[in-house]
């Protein structure tokens, strides 16, 4: 019984060994995948990272990395909308608030 066990635990090792290790191509599509849900999701900043974790871990996964361009230049169009759309609601609450303030006076 216990060479079973051995024998058993010796050939669980030796599929453990073969399995095939993913390469940075793999990886960086992986990588690619999780930035365009996170961009699916509205998660800009959570894309841009993993474009950026990307970029620096695999730098070989130059597919990746391609696709990746387009992809950071939506987010960054997306935050820049984001950052102008803000500015803009801001700008007329000042505005507002500056003009109920002379009102008030």
């Amino acid at each position: 019984m216990r060479h079973y066990i051995i024998i058993l635990f010796a050939c669980a090792c030796a599929v453990a060994c073969t399995q095939k290790k993913p390469s940075a191509d793999e990886m960086g599509q992986m990588m690619l995948t999780e930035a365009r849900a996170a961009y699916e999701r509205g998660e800009y900043a959570a894309a841009r990272d993993s474009i950026m974790s990307l970029r620096t871990n695999y730098p070989t996964a130059l597919a990746a990395r391609r696709e990746a361009i387009l992809l950071l230049d939506s987010v960054e169009f997306q935050l820049a909308q984001d950052d102008t759309l803000k500015s803009e609601f801001y700008r007329r609450k000042l505005q507002h608030d500056l003009e109920k303030l002379k009102i008030e006076n």
